[in-house]
């Protein structure tokens, strides 16, 4: 009896083992499970599902960070999909910043932190936040200029209610207010990752843009006022971009031409600060993931020709960069810079000549680190500047200069990239972001 009762304690405790065995294996499975792959979550019912956005679920390609699934949402630093853009301050001399960067914290703010001549960052905190009603992962564009002697800057990102936005803020006043954007409700394209850009809209040449936004202004008038004109475009659907434009002091801004057959989840770029040509430059993406240069020559008094139209946007077919990743994001200050396919930047060296703009091949490069190129996080935004500090007033010798590059690597982070602009090995480092 009393071995008939041993067996029985004994065949209960290997029972038991064998179910504390297969919990420990069941758990543990489903706990590496968690840890190898941060999107898997468990319902009541003992399932593992995704929670991501359901665009995604068809088209990850389009998709970055908490789109793709709720665990990859940032917990500190920046926002995983965080637009950056830069506002450079050369000219705001008496407070000796060379820039301005603004990203999407974690927390979903719109801060800014900010880059001085003694190369040092400040800011980044709750009291530098721009807007606290930015969506998630929006592109945010920055346009900074000097009207009066008052300096101006302006943020666009896309808000939560889907509408495109504009903050502002003068150095009389160091308060950032709603623009004038807001009121008009402008929708944006509703799509987790959706292209936008704002752009000084250029030195005045008898644009005649002007007239459409100046209606009877003379032509004095509208050249001073100039100096203070922005571009803006914005994804309104999967293929189309809308276009805006304002001068500052208008209470509205004034629909262009739209673009259409453009990938609406890519970046926009601009060029239209050349002081020795009449033309500015838009780059976009098309649907076959190919990035084009557009041209528009804003000369109104000169001479109209098939190959060189006047006031008429045309592609620089042959400047065109293949293969960019399906949400490249672009920027240019000296180098052209966008994100190729299998997630590299590189960096383009352009002339911008009208209907002869070309690439210089043997300028082109990618950017690295001593153990190979440093991609980025696929779909990342980007911005780019360079700076050259002097040793003198009449800025003839050059103490340092410096390109710089930011962009995302990880997904809580921005990376500075940075090198000499005659050439060299590029160096970079994440930028230190606080975490309240």
């Amino acid at each position: 009896m009393r071995k008939k009762i041993f067996f029985i304690v004994l065949a209960a405790i290997i029972a038991l083992i064998i179910l504390a065995v297969g919990l420990g294996a069941g758990l543990g499975v489903a706990l590496n499970k968690k840890s190898e792959d941060s999107e898997v979550q468990t319902t009541k019912a003992g399932k593992a599902e995704i929670v991501q956005h359901p665009f995604c679920k068809d088209h990850p390609e389009y998709c970055v960070g908490g789109y793709l699934n709720a665990e990859y949402y940032s917990k500190r630093g920046a926002f995983n999909g965080s637009g950056i853009a830069i506002a450079g301050e050369s000219w705001n001399a008496g407070q000796r910043r060379i820039f301005t960067l603004y990203f999407q914290h974690h927390s979903g703010d719109i801060r800014y932190m900010q880059y001085g001549t003694d190369q040092r960052w400040i800011g980044g905190n709750s009291s530098n936040t721009v807007a606290t009603d930015a969506k998630n992962g929006t592109t945010i564009s920055a346009v900074a200029y000097t009207l009066n002697q008052t300096g101006w800057f302006h943020i666009f990102y896309i808000g939560k209610d889907g509408n495109m936005k504009q903050m502002t803020q003068s150095n009389q006043t160091n308060k950032w207010e709603p623009g004038v954007l807001n009121a008009q409700n402008l929708k944006a394209y509703d799509s987790p990752k959706v292209g936008l850009q704002a752009c000084w809209k250029g030195n005045f040449y008898g644009d005649s843009e002007y007239g459409k936004i100046m209606p009877g202004a003379s032509t004095n008038a509208t050249k001073d006022q100039s100096k203070s004109a922005i571009n803006l475009w914005y994804a309104s659907s999967e293929n189309t971009f809308e276009q805006y434009s304002w001068i500052n002091g208008q209470e509205k801004w004034i629909k262009l031409s739209p673009w259409q057959g453009k990938n609406g989840h890519a970046g926009v770029g601009c060029y239209s600060w050349d002081e020795w040509s009449s033309s500015t430059y838009t780059m976009m993406v098309n649907q076959h993931n190919d990035l084009e240069i557009w041209w528009r020559d804003t000369n109104a008094t000169g001479k109209s020709s098939d190959e060189h139209p006047l006031n008429s946007w045309t592609n620089s077919t042959s400047a065109a960069i293949n293969g960019v990743s399906p949400m490249a994001a672009m920027g240019y200050t000296t180098y052209f810079y966008t994100q190729m396919a299998d997630l590299t930047i590189n960096g383009y060296d352009i002339k911008y000549q009208s209907e002869t703009t070309y690439i210089q091949d043997n300028v082109t490069f990618t950017l690295t680190d001593p153990a190979g190129p440093v991609k980025g996080l696929a779909g990342t935004h980007l911005t780019a500047t360079a700076y050259s500090e002097f040793k003198d007033k009449e800025k003839k010798e050059v103490d340092w200069d410096s390109l710089y590059v930011f962009y995302q690597t990880a997904g809580d982070d921005i990376t500075a990239f940075q090198r000499k602009i005659s050439g060299g090995q590029w160096t970079n480092a994440k930028l230190q972001i606080p975490q309240e």
